[in-house]
């Protein structure tokens, strides 16, 4: 090797496990560190490689680097069997810039502006094909047009933004993951765990902890890059006073086949939300949404949250302007003793057909009332069982 591995938490580690992941190996396996690596730069893997680490070696991004920690190496063409295994991805945040989407950098400029769009200007992204590599988004790690993804028994530790972003991914596993979000530069504020955006299809996300101060798993088919998603298991996800566990948005490109089972803990503004996020936008179309087993009540924020973006919603929230043909919620139990939003609530201005209910039983255990199931739009109730509320 032209370069040396350090692993001592004070040189720069990068170029060494660069030029590893550079020599194509087809496993490139690092050692436990001294104390840690540091890297100052975005680590590129190719396909056909696997990265690995010990489970709880820190790898942790410079002060000031400003950069992704991890991604595949090509976003333009496809990208095959890529798996990252292991460590402790510490994104280092507080020593980055802020949000790049709402905060200027040094020289006066968000990422709209370098884009040379206005901000929030969300049909940029309606005919962009990938993710940006010019201008840092705040991600620890993305893939971008990759098949045959895995990512396994990783944590990820204080990103800008999200800790895994997957954008037209096919054929992948996530599992075993671990978010540990203690400390933001920007306000607690679009930290999701992890992000799939459009193009994401026939996905397994498995064992989700931590957590995270935006949604643990968001499914989100037009809110980046815009593509259909479809046929996404997500199964096992566990957080005390998380902002939210799963989010499936769309505004007009479809998303369908989703499972979501065995959701437990406490969330401070949804726990699951069937989402279409701004009004004036083409209506979202959904199909065939399963929710099953899920243990849940609300949440508190952490202090310093921006309490200036901060609703609280149903437990379970179904939002306006969706087209819903197929919805199935099953063995939900919630005990609350925290605030009183509804259970399950659907907004006005949205259609479902074929909702299915069973098993659904809520404990208050508040002074004040606590809503149950409030349905306030066009929906078709084709089965429901076992609905009990104390």
């Amino acid at each position: 090797m032209s370069y040396q591995l350090y692993g001592d938490g004070i040189h720069d580690d990068y170029p060494a496990i660069q030029e590893m992941l550079d020599s194509l190996l087809c496993e490139v396996v690092l050692p436990i560190p001294k104390k840690c690596y540091r890297i100052s730069k975005t680590l590129k893997i190719r396909g056909n490689q696997t990265l690995r680490l010990p489970r709880f070696a820190t790898i942790r991004l410079m002060d000031g680097a400003n950069c992704e920690m991890l991604e595949n190496e090509d976003f333009d063409n496809w990208n095959e069997n890529i798996c990252v295994d292991g460590g402790i991805w510490d994104a280092n945040n507080k020593n980055q810039m802020q949000n790049p989407y709402h905060y200027k950098d040094e020289n006066g400029l968000t990422w709209w502006d370098k884009m040379g769009v206005q901000h929030y200007d969300m049909n940029i992204f309606r005919t962009m094909k990938s993710f940006p590599k010019l201008y840092f988004s705040g991600d620890c790690m993305r893939f971008c047009r990759v098949k045959n993804l895995v990512v396994k028994n990783v944590t990820i530790k204080n990103p800008v933004l999200y800790g895994i972003r997957l954008g037209h991914v096919e054929n992948f596993s996530v599992s075993h993951i671990v978010f540990d979000y203690k400390e933001s530069i920007s306000g607690f504020w679009n930290m999701d765990g992890l992000h799939l955006e459009g193009g994401c299809k026939n996905g397994r996300v498995v064992d989700i902890k931590g957590v995270t101060h935006d949604d643990l798993v968001a499914v989100t088919s037009d809110d980046g890059l815009y593509g259909p998603i479809e046929n996404i298991l997500i199964d096992g996800l566990f957080a005390e006073n998380a902002h939210s566990a799963v989010r499936i948005l769309s505004h007009g490109v479809p998303v369908k086949n989703v499972t979501v089972r065995n959701v437990y803990g406490s969330y401070y503004v949804y726990c699951i939300g069937i989402t279409h996020a701004f009004e004036e936008d083409e209506r979202g179309v959904l199909e065939n949404i399963v929710i099953d087993n899920v243990a849940a009540c609300t949440g508190n924020p952490p202090e310093g949250f921006r309490t200036d973006f901060f609703e609280r919603y149903a437990v379970i929230r179904v939002q306006f302007g969706l087209d819903i043909d197929g919805l199935s919620i099953s063995n939900v139990n919630r005990v609350e003793n925290n605030y009183p939003a509804p259970l399950f609530k659907v907004d006005k201005c949205t259609t479902i057909k074929n909702l299915r209910l069973r098993d659904i039983y809520q404990k208050n255990e508040m002074d004040v009332p606590v809503p149950f199931i409030e349905i306030d739009g066009d929906v078709e109730i084709v089965s429901q069982e076992n609905l009990k509320e104390i």
